[in-house]
């Protein structure tokens, strides 16, 4: 995020507004006129409260937090839920397809897996674990009873991973049987929980919702006992570079804290604590659909984030104008790139001749980006040049680039979606309604531009990961070639 100070630091970023509409106004100027406090909703102690404290959000964010504060709660169907039945049809319109944009594993391939080995989850999911366990001996009958039902799979996995681990008479092939049971049982339970009613096999909707969790717990209990047809199938395993889409819980909120980012939470986790924070943009992220962050992983350890997001180049009648002559630019969609920012031990330069882990992460991170983007059939893909990452910086410098006029790059729908969903939300839950909603996109931000676009204001250069220059402003219009 950006190298600025924060009294230097004033952004245009995009707003909705239930009086006004759709919003572009700068970040003093919205903190001035929406801002509040943060110590009048609890993310600061009073004794902290200073006149130019004022942030944005926090009506939104006070009703997030405490959505999310049951750690295993999650906003993703109603995420999901709300924008099924949201007037915008990407695909008949834009043709652009958005369903790999929310899950990395097709819902088909997830319903193929379920009714593929429907006998086989369905009689884990029938067992009687408090039977399996009295019948095993392994754990004394006046333990079991003492084990509220809510906490008996967790407790007595719990205590039979310690016996297995600390060897022993109990430890043997019984004990690691049992296991597996419990481990097949709650598995399938992991599965049906995202279902509506909580005791069947998800299909349909559901499906579409939570393919990737779905698939994570599938793959669970594969390694346990086997199923057909799961091969296919992506999750985390700890090998090699992998991927996952940042689950809509309480960890979304915690990933700026993570990479040591501008997003976090509070600035003293920021590994720059001079940049101004923009916490209160994580609150309308997580109720965007068409916002998504990519996290990537290497040997199972997080490394990196990538924040996407398709954006709608726009001109007049297919035309920008620009210093009197117009662009042939015609109207279409281009995956954004919006930031890639790295966990801080990731941060050291790469090595020397591009090679190593860092190269290699980047590397399959392309990649896969460029996979999804021909799953969306969406072609050109550029991206924000900033990184917190000086290595990140330094790669996307070495790229072709293309000029845009931020006026012209739209984020289709400005918000309306966000700050309709979080009056459903907040309606819902009894909480006072929102009267608008934030979000800061790097792609528009001209305080990020290379410092020698002088005579075009509001024009960004974008690294080229795929696509063509002359989808942009002529080069020769804006630095005088």
């Amino acid at each position: 995020m950006p190298e600025h100070q924060t009294s230097e630091y004033n952004p245009v970023i995009a707003g909705f507004s239930w009086e006004e509409g759709p919003l572009d106004i700068t970040l003093n100027d919205a903190k001035k006129a929406y801002g509040q406090l943060p110590s009048k909703y609890g993310f600061v102690s009073a004794e902290k409260r200073r006149a130019s404290n004022k942030t944005l959000n926090l009506d939104i964010g006070s009703l997030i937090r405490e959505l999310l504060s049951d750690k295993t709660r999650s906003l993703k169907r109603e995420v999901c839920d709300f924008f099924r039945e949201w007037h915008r049809d990407f695909k008949s319109e834009f043709r652009v397809n958005t369903a790999p944009f929310f899950n990395i594993n097709r819902p088909s391939l997830v319903e193929k897996v379920l009714r593929g080995n429907r006998a086989a989850l369905l009689h884990s999911a029938g067992l009687d674990i408090k039977k399996t366990l009295q019948d095993s001996g392994l754990i004394r009958r006046d333990v079991l009873n003492s084990i509220s039902p809510d906490h008996l799979l967790s407790k007595t996995t719990e205590i039979l991973t310690r016996k297995i681990r600390a060897g022993g008479r109990p430890a043997g092939a019984p004990a690691r049987e049992v296991l597996s049971t419990l481990n097949c049982y709650g598995a399938v339970k992991g599965v049906m929980q995202y279902s509506r009613d909580g005791s069947s096999l998800p299909t349909g909707d559901d499906a579409a919702c939570f393919a990737d969790e779905i698939g994570k717990a599938l793959l669970a209990f594969h390694g346990v006992h086997p199923l057909s047809g799961v091969e296919p199938v992506s999750t985390v395993t700890g090998r090699g570079v992998e991927f996952e889409y940042a689950p809509r819980d309480y960890s979304y909120l915690e990933l700026g804290k993570r990479t040591g980012d501008c997003t976090a939470d509070k600035r003293n986790f920021q590994a720059d604590r001079t940049i101004e924070n923009i916490f209160w943009t994580v609150f309308s992220w997580i109720l965007d659909r068409n916002y998504q962050i990519l996290k990537v992983f290497l040997e199972g350890e997080f490394v990196m984030k990538v924040h996407l997001l398709p954006i709608y180049v726009t001109g007049d009648q297919g035309y920008i104008s620009f210093g009197g002559t117009a662009s042939a630019i015609s109207d279409y969609m281009f995956l954004a790139v919006d930031a890639i920012e790295t966990t801080v031990a990731f941060r050291e330069d790469i090595s020397p001749g591009g090679k190593g882990p860092k190269a290699e992460v980047f590397s399959k991170t392309m990649d896969f980006i460029k996979d999804l983007a021909d799953a969306m059939n969406i072609e050109a893909i550029y991206a924000e040049k900033f990184s917190n990452t000086p290595w990140i910086r330094d790669i996307f410098a070495s790229y072709p680039e293309i000029f845009f006029h931020v006026d012209h790059l739209v984020k289709i729908d400005q918000l309306e979606d966000v700050f309709s969903l979080a009056d459903e939300l907040s309606a819902g839950a009894g909480y006072k309604r929102p009267k608008e909603v934030f979000m800061e996109l790097q792609v528009k931000n001209t305080y990020l531009s290379p410092g020698y676009i002088h005579k075009s204001p509001g024009v960004k250069s974008f690294a080229i990961i795929r696509g063509d220059a002359g989808g942009g402003i002529p080069m020769k219009q804006i630095i005088g070639v």
